[in-house]
């Protein structure tokens, strides 16, 4: 996805304050070991070259009550800082799963310092997290905090186990990064809205928001890996291609075996786990219609992030949601 200048500067008008203090409090993160800190440092820094968007939806959706007080307003950003370790932890343990070599242009932290100290690394920034969501002292925050990373584990676990498994459906797909990724998203839409004490259908709604806004965002991700066919890495900073060379099925490619698998001329490739031609395989998928038909259902969990903002009052921050909807597109 890409968010524009212009949204950009709409976002940091509405949250700069509680933006600026998140990345102080990821700047300024403390192991108690010189060399560890210099470590996590290195990785938190590839992963601040992102868009930051989990931890800013938190910020988002919490500035949307009416409750905010100094205090509501730190529980939040700690909450942002442990939303964005979250993911910074899952993507080095990620690619580890995925024997990556690059992240975001640079060389991996698995690829540099071994796969040992990534998984320990990963650990540590895991449990750092947690700390964060502790100093809220909310048991709803740091039971769903909990429940997420059970998810994510959940979600790595099922793709490892549907690797070159060309029979698997797109509802399975779809469960899978549900729990992978969307989980994330879900819970950082949800805690900023509990911690700003906002009600349970606007907490729900601002979850579901999170939830669909995650699906689609994965979605066209592994869209653009068979359409980004010029870059070496995608938006996520991953490998272009690395994901069905590892024999991850996404939903394009899915869909091209679902109903015929022997139609597809890259079928037996993809079960036996050859190498595959990326750009070959992204102009067949283009060609035959798949990429259409993953866009579809990518634009349909869109509509559905849009219609959970809907039952909010239109201000700046809603706006500001729908426009990061419609740039997961």
């Amino acid at each position: 996805m890409v968010i524009s200048t212009s949204l950009t500067n709409r976002i940091n008008n509405v949250i700069k304050a509680e933006l600026d203090l998140m990345k102080q409090q990821l700047i300024d993160l403390d192991f108690e070991d010189d060399y560890i800190n210099d470590l996590a440092k290195e990785i938190i820094s590839t992963s601040k070259q992102g868009k930051l968007l989990r931890p800013m939806l938190t910020i988002l959706a919490g500035k949307m009550s009416e409750q905010m007080d100094e205090n509501i307003s730190l529980n939040i950003v700690n909450v942002a800082v442990a939303i964005e370790l979250l993911h910074t932890a899952s993507l080095v343990h990620d690619d580890i799963v995925d024997n990556a070599t690059q992240r975001r242009g640079k060389e991996s932290f698995n690829y540099v310092y071994g796969n040992d100290m990534a998984v320990m690394m990963g650990d540590m920034i895991f449990a750092k997290a947690g700390m964060f969501v502790f100093d809220t002292s909310n048991v709803e925050v740091m039971n769903k905090f909990g429940s997420t990373i059970v998810d994510l584990s959940m979600g790595q676990l099922l793709e490892m186990k549907s690797r070159n498994n060309i029979k698997q459906s797109k509802e399975n797909y779809l469960y899978r990064i549900r729990k992978k990724t969307a989980s994330l998203f879900e819970t950082a839409t949800w805690s900023g809205s509990v911690l700003a004490n906002m009600d349970k259908e606007e907490n729900d709604k601002l979850g579901q928001f999170g939830m669909n806004l995650g699906l689609a965002f994965q979605i066209f991700d592994d869209i653009r890996d068979f359409t980004d066919l010029n870059n070496k890495i995608n938006k996520s900073g991953k490998n272009i291609g690395i994901d069905i060379n590892n024999g991850i099925l996404t939903l394009p490619v899915i869909l091209s075996l679902e109903n015929n698998f022997e139609a597809n001329p890259f079928y037996k490739p993809i079960k036996f786990n050859d190498e595959i031609n990326v750009k070959d395989l992204g102009l067949y998928l283009i060609q035959e219609g798949f990429i259409q038909q993953a866009k579809s259902i990518g634009n349909t969990y869109i509509e559905k992030a849009i219609n959970n903002l809907q039952y909010f009052k239109s201000n700046e921050i809603t706006n500001i949601l729908f426009e990061i909807a419609n740039s997961i597109k």
